[in-house]
């Protein structure tokens, strides 16, 4: 059997293994085509850029409408920070570690000599990309089933005590969702010794300050700083 009947073999059994009898391989395995991969092999295509656009679109729809149908009780802000937590890169790549999809994946040869398959980054694209593939071949109906199995203990555990640890990192996800901005931050002002120093960072949306924050170190003040604006722009309790 050539090089391509394997892939397609092995790919199309762990496709079944996860519930989804494929009607359109092709999609799938150009989900699990890294972009190093694609160009290693010199074909005229991103990857799995495009779907990972697409899932990303899709899960968001799923765990909005998901939440507003089942927690519609919440406020905008508790939902909003559910939702950015779980579709979030730490939870995408969990659930991409959890079905597999981390042993399935096509690197180039450079990004496997790089530890690519435990990289948060590729396995979280990689997973909206197989989403996004899920809906193409399957449709919204199936796609939001299968979605929701995999999230159903993540929903439950976050709706109960939803945490964040990075307030940067949650405040570009939830902007970027509801505004397709981005956010920026300056240092405006350093005082003190330098065994003593106190950072004040704003966050800049569109130009604007949109939150303050102070620390002891650059970082601490843009968290600071992140939390002050999710508070101001989604009434959050942090």
């Amino acid at each position: 059997m050539s090089d391509e009947g394997v892939l397609r073999r092995r790919v199309r059994e762990w496709l079944s293994g996860l519930g989804i009898e494929a009607n359109d391989l092709k999609t799938y395995i150009q989900a699990l085509t890294h972009r190093s991969f694609a160009r290693q092999i010199n074909v005229q295509s991103r990857g799995n850029e495009q779907l990972e656009f697409l899932g990303d679109s899709v899960l968001s729809f799923i765990i909005t409408s998901y939440l507003y149908k089942n927690f519609s009780h919440f406020t905008e802000g508790r939902l909003a920070k559910i939702r950015a937590i779980l579709v979030n890169r730490d939870t995408l790549s969990k659930i991409a570690r959890n079905i597999g999809l981390n042993l399935e994946i096509l690197l180039s040869e450079n990004e496997e000599a790089c530890d690519g398959r435990e990289k948060d980054s590729i396995l979280a694209d990689g997973m909206e990309a197989f989403i996004g593939a899920i809906y193409i071949d399957m449709g919204i109906k199936f796609t939001t089933a299968w979605v929701l199995k995999h999230y159903e203990e993540k929903i439950e555990k976050n709706v109960s005590t939803p945490r964040i640890s990075d307030y940067k990192t949650y405040l570009q996800e939830s902007i970027q969702a509801d505004f397709s901005k981005l956010a920026h931050y300056k240092v405006v002002k350093v005082e003190g010794p330098d065994h003593d120093r106190t950072f004040h960072s704003v966050v800049m949306i569109d130009d604007k300050i949109a939150g303050r924050g102070k620390g002891s170190s650059k970082k601490e003040s843009e968290q600071k700083a992140a939390k002050d604006t999710l508070k101001s722009l989604y009434n959050l309790d942090l």
